[in-house]
């Protein structure tokens, strides 16, 4: 690859690979794309819904997608989004070049960060409701994880990632948990 395509492939939206990934495992609606993300990949990227429809005319524009209205489920006609081979070819190309490491934006550890400040009891009670909360993802992972065959071995992986990551965290909050609780009252 040339240095400028190169530079131009780095500038690219990653959205417009996100929603080539959740097309590739099937033709979708808009509405249908969200909602995988939300589900499959809410641990690794998150998206506004209404950045999701510009970005597929932007892809269909380029020939990497094509759209077809069909009846909705229940309501109006909705358009679906398949690939192209153009579309399958630029994917391809996009997951073979690899990615840098990925920045972490993670603000319950930014607060952490500054528990000293807390009265042991606030802190405690903050760390409880963290790991509440990376438990029910944790469910929400293995049962998706159950529903997996290495037939599906892309949605796998990313959810069985989610259970690691999940648990992993939940290990961490438990260990901040019992230092916090040695600190005097």
């Amino acid at each position: 690859m040339s240095d400028l395509k190169e530079a131009r492939a780095s500038k690219e939206k990653p959205l417009k690979h996100v929603l080539l990934a959740g097309i590739h495992c099937q033709p979708r609606s808009g509405y249908e794309l969200t909602k995988w993300l939300q589900m499959a990949g809410q641990h690794c990227w998150s998206v506004e819904h209404s950045s999701v429809y510009p970005a597929l005319r932007e892809l269909e524009t380029d020939g990497l997608i094509k759209s077809e209205r069909l009846p909705g489920t229940r309501g109006p006609e909705r358009s679906i989004y398949s690939m192209t081979v153009a579309g399958r070819e630029k994917l391809t190309a996009w997951v073979a070049n690899g990615s840098p490491r990925p920045a972490i934006k993670d603000e319950q550890i930014l607060r952490v960060l500054c528990f000293d400040l807390l009265p042991r009891e606030t802190a405690l009670q903050q760390i409880r409701e963290v790991r509440a909360d990376h438990q029910v993802q944790l469910e929400f992972f293995l049962a998706r994880q159950a529903e997996l065959s290495e037939d599906q071995l892309g949605p796998l992986l990313v959810t069985r990632r989610g259970v690691l990551a999940e648990q992993a965290y939940i290990a961490w909050c438990d260990e901040v948990a019992e230092m916090i609780a040695r600190r005097p009252a």
